[in-house]
């Protein structure tokens, strides 16, 4: 019965009917709002990356001059015992509309098993497992945290990604390499 519902629920999506229609016994929804991003015919770019790197260094971190590959840029960040690479992507002119944050930490605790339940218990961040660089070695963990910018909101967008990434990638590294 239930997939007899699903199946119909999904044939009525696909043959055009409204979602009011959908609706059984509540009032009709709402019309999405729709506010242009952008002027018709014009095309938001992202962040230049100057106001990224300004940001970052305006909350207390190091950042490396900017390196390019094809239209990605790459800064180090040093964060006290922290370092990471943000990799601003889909860059056109000096300007990034995303951004990745990736730290990689190794540790005797940097194993698959230890790595899934990491990532069970949170959000946002996530972490894979890589193995060692040489045979023998400790394996890895690599946290990343992506965030799409927005059109409008500027370099301060970052703030409050940058303090997630912060927290958790510490509490990563923290949980793969506890200290003695």
């Amino acid at each position: 019965m239930k997939r007899l519902a699903l199946s119909g629920l999904v044939a009525a999506l696909f043959t055009g009917l409204a979602p009011a229609a959908l609706a059984q016994d509540g009032p009709p929804l709402p019309e999405p709002a729709t506010a242009p991003v952008t002027a018709p015919g014009a095309r938001w770019d992202g962040l230049p990356v100057a106001e990224i790197t300004g940001r970052l260094m305006a909350a207390g971190l190091t950042v490396a001059p900017p390196r390019t590959s094809g239209d990605r840029v790459y800064l180090r960040v040093d964060d006290g015992p922290l370092r990471w690479v943000m990799t601003l992507f889909s860059c056109t002119d000096g300007a990034c509309p995303d951004v990745q944050f990736t730290a990689v930490f190794s540790g005797p605790l940097a194993t698959p098993e230890i790595v899934a339940r990491w990532n069970g218990e949170r959000r946002f961040v996530k972490a894979f497992h890589a193995l060692p660089e040489e045979e023998g070695g400790e394996g890895q963990a690599v946290a990343q945290f992506d965030v799409l910018l927005s059109q409008g909101g500027g370099a301060a967008q970052l703030d409050d990604p940058v303090q997630v990434w912060r927290s958790l990638a510490l509490d990563l590294g923290r949980t793969v390499n506890p200290a003695p």
